[in-house]
């Protein structure tokens, strides 16, 4: 897809100021006056527009009209605790975006380092969404959902009714062979911190419904490679069964 600009609020025939980050894109790419360009909202709608110029370096668009509505083929919704490493969360929701992932979500548990996330950070993440997105080309930008605590991490991963695969290193039953007799187009995962979740927690995931405990890979991971590594077998899966119905 050709690059497009990002605007949360888009209507036809109305002209509109972006973003400063994105006035500097479209700056950047050299766009005259009077060019055509894309927009898009995030939410699948790709709309057509005309760059008019800059007043103050922001850019103002006519928008001339929707041009195509896209929506996920399937839903993949991830789970990540916080890290202790800040700028590894960063590179984590990067690639969840670019390999598909439809639903982000950032949780805390006893053994992560941090139990809060500051209100910067979060911005960042969404920044990095946007970002990504418009880098491979998705103009349905995955959601980012917080968790304020453990209970209301376990009540967010009830209220989707998804099927959850949660990773256990320990467990007899791998992530592919589950998903080879599954024939779904939804699918939640959960990953635990560096220091693995709590027998107490690990209960309380057993109790969530169609929730299922699978080892991801015979080498131990990483919290984040494991997340990264579960969403690509995930997808793999998500697609070819959606390709197959097709």
């Amino acid at each position: 897809m050709s690059r497009f600009y990002y605007h949360p609020e888009l209507n036809h025939s109305t002209t509109l100021a972006l973003s400063r980050e994105e006035s500097l894109h479209l700056k950047v790419n050299r766009i005259q006056p009077d060019n055509e360009i894309l927009l898009s909202d995030g939410n699948g709608n790709l709309y057509s527009g005309i760059f008019k110029g800059f007043i103050s370096q922001i850019a103002h668009v006519e928008v001339i009209g929707r041009i195509k509505k896209e929506v996920n083929a399937y839903q993949l919704f991830v789970w990540q605790p916080l890290l202790k490493n800040w700028s590894r969360l960063d590179w984590l929701i990067e690639k969840l975006v670019e390999i598909g992932v439809t639903d982000i979500g950032i949780f805390y548990s006893e053994r992560c380092t941090h139990d809060h996330i500051s209100i910067t950070k979060v911005n960042r993440l969404r920044k990095i969404i946007i970002e990504a997105s418009k880098q491979s080309g998705r103009i349905v930008f995955p959601t980012l959902k917080l968790a304020e605590n453990w209970y209301d991490f376990l009540a967010q991963c009830r209220g989707t009714h998804l099927n959850t695969i949660i990773g256990d290193f320990g467990s007899s039953e791998s992530i592919t062979d589950y998903l080879k007799n599954l024939n779904l187009s939804s699918l939640q995962i959960v990953v635990g911190p560096e220091g693995d979740f709590n027998d107490d927690e690990k209960e309380q995931l057993q109790s969530l419904p169609h929730a299922r405990f699978l080892k991801f890979s015979n080498q131990i991971l990483r919290s984040e490679t494991a997340t990264l590594y579960a969403s690509i077998v995930c997808i793999t899966s998500l697609e070819s069964k959606h390709e197959n119905c097709h």
